[in-house]
């Protein structure tokens, strides 16, 4: 039951998340969410990275 209930919260305050973006931001809200996915994929890049770089001085 404290799953399900996780379950609903989070999606909706995804879903109040989203509403803000595209009601305040209107079409620029999808440059936003792009940019913000970029950053996600640059950060998690570098962590692979670094983590390859430990792995091979093994």
């Amino acid at each position: 039951m404290k799953d399900g209930f996780q379950l609903l919260a989070a999606a909706a305050a995804f879903a109040i998340i989203a509403w803000v973006i595209w009601h305040y931001l209107g079409g620029g809200g999808a440059g936003l969410i792009s940019a913000v996915g970029l950053l996600i994929l640059v950060a998690d890049n570098i962590r692979l990275r670094r983590k390859l770089k430990m792995e091979q001085r093994r």
